[in-house]
């Protein structure tokens, strides 16, 4: 028969439980190191953790305060191994500059040495770690970083964090919740001004480059009206910084000018097509990449033709 009892968590789908839900929760143990104590607990039903590397891996845990479950975001087996190894430090090293370099100088005398020193650290992390007094005093220095944020929060209004765990601790949930309120909306001005900035770059960045574009058509605009070398290069037209249409140029001024291109001429232009020569407003010389056995469109020509009669068109026009 399940010992679960309906309990109140801090937190309920990431937010602050402030409805008061509750779920269902079994005691795990009371912790002490003789100035705090915490009670611990744990969810009711399905694990927490898929892959659990030991039989107390399963679940998260809670410590209750003031009526509310604060959830510690770490299993039984990582509580002893987070709360023993400061402590094994501390013992067998004086502090963790001293540990490395005791490893440092132990990795001269070969591999089983670094081994054996390995397991004796961890047979004192699991030790020191499974001291209740060690837990709660691992649990303790968690909580006063919570209280050391809400009370910068409090002190500067909203302005940084504010934190529910500190808060809930020194009884201000109230305070809490209005100084969330003016952070969240500091948030949301720093978001909206973020997003404007990145909005007006974004729309600098379409502009200068879809100018470059049209100047590159305009470009070859007039060298189908004075004659010239016309170099079949790619324009990209944007409408984000990440969404563009691209055209190889001589694709782009036939349909700009309304000449009907079969669509395998069009891919002739687009894959082989490199450069036009036009000269006394004829096509006279054109290069295109040639593969074994690929011979030139002879389709082109006409609709080359048209595009530079349709062009100069417009000029007398």
């Amino acid at each position: 028969m399940s010992n679960a009892r309906l309990m109140k968590p801090l937190f309920y789908d990431g937010n602050f439980n402030r409805d008061g839900k509750k779920m269902r929760a079994v005691f795990e143990r009371e912790i002490s190191d003789g100035t705090v104590s915490y009670r611990l607990w744990r969810s009711d039903g399905k694990p927490d953790i898929q892959y659990p590397r030991a039989e107390n891996d399963n679940y998260l845990l809670y410590a209750e305060i003031r009526d509310y479950l604060v959830p510690l975001r770490i299993t039984d087996f990582y509580l002893i191994d987070h709360a023993g190894y400061p402590a094994a430090v501390a013992e067998l090293y004086g502090n963790k500059d001293a540990r490395n370099d005791y490893f440092d100088n132990l990795r001269k005398s070969g591999d089983d040495a670094v081994l054996e020193a390995v397991r004796r650290e961890r047979e004192r992390i699991m030790l020191l770690g499974s001291d209740p007094a060690c837990q709660a005093s691992y649990i303790k220095k968690l909580f006063d970083n919570n209280v050391a944020c809400f009370v910068e929060s409090k002190e500067n209004g909203g302005e940084s964090f504010p934190d529910y765990v500190g808060a809930l601790i020194l009884g201000e949930l109230d305070k809490c919740v209005a100084l969330s309120a003016v952070y969240r909306k500091k948030g949301d001005e720093v978001a909206k001004a973020r997003r404007a900035k990145a909005e007006s770059e974004e729309r600098a960045f379409c502009e200068e480059q879809n100018r470059l574009s049209e100047q590159a058509v305009q470009e070859a605009i007039r060298t189908i009206k004075d004659g010239g070398v016309l170099q079949n290069q790619t324009v990209k037209f944007y409408r984000s910084r990440y969404r563009c249409n691209a055209f190889s140029i001589v694709n782009y001024l036939m349909r700009k000018y309304g000449v009907n291109v079969p669509l395998r001429t069009q891919g002739w232009i687009n894959e082989k097509l490199t450069s036009v020569t036009i000269e006394n407003g004829k096509c006279e010389h054109l290069r295109y990449m040639r593969a074994k056995g690929a011979q030139c469109s002879q389709r082109f020509f006409d609709c080359m033709s048209e595009l530079i009669h349709n062009v100069c068109a417009e000029t007398e026009g």
